[in-house]
């Protein structure tokens, strides 16, 4: 269907976000984080986009992009399509590299610069396997790190709100899913960690988790309901 100049322009900021959520998907798609490109091009010899170019991009908040941004994208994809790795010495690099897959779509496998240009203005569809987010790549310290301070944040609002434990675990994990309740119970009474396999599938957007979620919601009930009864903090003890 033909579309004019006037309707690219009314849909700028539009085409312009879906390209880069299509990077970001990529990126992921590939386990890369922002700077694997750049640590990939240093190593290989060849110029790449910065990892801090490639954020706004990302973020659809890079404003008009230069001709340089579609050949360094479309060079980084050209190697991945040809295998062309480079004199790469770094092994996390390389394994990174060995399952990667190309930026394309099936009329065109491997997308050079015109067809990266062509759909940041909106005249080329995002490839269908890049429109869907998946979750971001964690390690077990960085599951392990999320799991204590979910723990941390319902010790602090019993704490701070002056509730029974008992109590207030179960009214906790009455807020998650019945399908994740079991594990997000043994993970709040210290059982052990959040695996990054059982993350992946509780993952929302950019850093932000359904466990976070379920005690965002459950402190805020708790902390209205504090204001309105007038307490603050804990119970005074009796001798």
């Amino acid at each position: 269907m033909a579309i004019t100049y006037a309707e690219l322009l009314e849909r700028q900021e539009e085409n312009r976000a879906a390209f880069g959520r299509m990077l970001l998907n990529w990126r992921r798609t590939n386990g890369w984080t922002q700077y694997t490109a750049c640590s990939w091009a240093e190593e290989a010899g060849f110029d790449a986009i910065s990892y801090g170019n490639l954020s706004v991009i990302e973020q659809g908040k890079a404003g008009e992009l230069r001709q340089k941004a579609f050949w360094q994208l479309g060079e980084l994809n050209r190697r991945i399509a040809e295998k062309d790795w480079g004199p790469v010495k770094t092994q996390a690099i390389k394994e990174k590299l060995e399952g990667a897959i190309p930026l394309g779509d099936d009329e065109c496998p491997a997308w050079t610069p015109l067809e990266l240009w062509a759909c940041y203005c909106g005249l080329r569809d995002v490839p269908e396997a890049f429109r869907t987010t998946p979750a971001p790549t964690v390690g077990q310290r960085k599951a392990t790190e999320l799991s204590s301070k979910w723990r941390n944040q319902m010790r602090r609002v019993v704490d701070e709100c002056g509730l029974e434990p008992s109590d207030a675990l179960n009214s906790l994990a009455v807020e998650a899913s019945e399908e994740h309740r079991k594990r997000f119970f043994a993970v709040l009474t210290g059982f052990g960690d959040y695996k990054p396999e059982e993350l992946a599938p509780l993952w929302i957007e950019g850093d932000l988790y359904l466990p976070k979620r379920w005690l965002d919601q459950w402190e805020a009930a708790n902390r209205k309901g504090t204001k309105s009864s007038g307490r603050k903090g804990k119970k005074p003890v009796t001798a």
